[in-house]
């Protein structure tokens, strides 16, 4: 299996809406929630593609705590199965079989989620649909496993067009709990392995594939993802720096990177995270004027102490006094 070395995880923007949205219509304070989660809290209104991954996971993770873990598991099926798989399952209509479609998951899961690991592995004569995820030790990992495993099972049902049920699944975590919340009891599952898979029996792989156009979704446009990492950082980053003094210490959490892979990182695309951050300051503000704010909430929402040190950064990364573009834009719109 290859990815790309410099990918940054990432989730469709219109899927952390559908989430948030589900999550909301049972009592959550949505504001509080993209808080927590590190999502941008206009998430419902910015036009950016793609939210860091990162955050979804911290949302999956906050919201099942506070909805306890069987009332939590039903909304995410819920929501894979009429919200968010119903999206995807165009890409399902070129192939002849289920497991003609996922030879090719991995393909198809770039188009739509840019960062995702996953094969369909055959291993002993078995299939086995396998999602790879570095690990770590905490219930947020657990949560993501969960996600992942709800995902695929809903996904087959709706291919398969009945409540399939897996017989066994594989998880990276230690333990079980959770996953046995969701999975019939004679569901076999082991622990500590290297990715979370689930076994595909031979009869739904060679399933022909017909998709009823009361699940299908509208074909979605396709998204192009960036293949330089410095691209995909500023693209992931927009959405923050109009809400916080936007540091390296939590762009790297966002990203989910230590703050020495961030720079190494940069460094090997020839930048650095200061000209990044110029780079989102400078495009921001301009958006910021264009729609007619004033410097001083331009500067307050970039995260300046006051607006002498935000015309002095502007015009360090500009060449322009803030006053000099306000003026011009002005002009432009007699």
């Amino acid at each position: 299996m290859t990815t790309s070395p410099f990918q940054v995880p990432v989730v469709q923007t219109r899927y952390a809406k559908v989430l948030v949205e589900v999550f909301s219509d049972y009592g959550l304070n949505v504001q509080s929630v993209l808080e927590e989660a590190g999502l941008p809290s206009d998430l419902f209104s910015n036009a950016n593609d793609f939210v860091p991954s990162e955050s979804v996971k911290r949302l999956i993770y906050l919201t099942s705590s506070q909805l306890g873990t069987a009332r939590f598991t039903d909304l995410l099926a819920l929501a894979f199965r009429q919200r968010i798989i119903p999206q995807v399952l165009i890409q399902f209509q070129c192939y002849e079989t289920i497991g003609d479609a996922l030879l090719n998951i991995n393909t198809i899961f770039s188009n739509d989620s840019p960062g995702s690991r996953v094969i369909l592995k055959q291993e002993y004569g078995q299939n086995w649909f396998c999602r790879y995820a570095d690990y770590e030790d905490s219930g947020k990992f657990v949560w993501s496993e969960t996600f992942a495993i709800i995902y695929i099972i809903e996904l087959v049902s709706l291919l398969t067009h009945q409540r399939w049920q897996p017989t066994q699944i594989k998880v990276q975590s230690k333990t079980t709990e959770i996953i046995e919340a969701v999975v019939p009891k004679s569901c076999q599952l082991y622990v500590e392995h290297d990715c979370a898979s689930v076994l595909i029996p031979d009869e739904v792989l060679r399933t022909p594939i017909f998709i009823s156009s009361k699940v299908l979704a509208p074909k979605p446009q396709l998204i192009e993802w960036h293949t330089s990492f410095t691209d995909s950082v500023f693209e992931v980053l927009l959405p923050y720096v109009k809400e916080h003094s936007l540091t390296i210490e939590l762009a790297a959490d966002l990203l989910n990177y230590s703050v020495r892979t961030l720079q190494r990182k940069l460094k090997e695309e020839h930048t650095s995270f200061r000209n990044i951050r110029d780079s989102l300051i400078l495009s921001s503000a301009c958006e910021l004027m264009e729609a007619g704010h004033s410097l001083t909430y331009i500067s307050t929402q970039l995260g300046f102490a006051n607006i002498s040190h935000f015309s002095r950064a502007f015009k360090r990364i500009s060449g322009y006094h803030p006053k000099f573009i306000v003026a011009r834009l002005s002009r432009k719109l007699r």
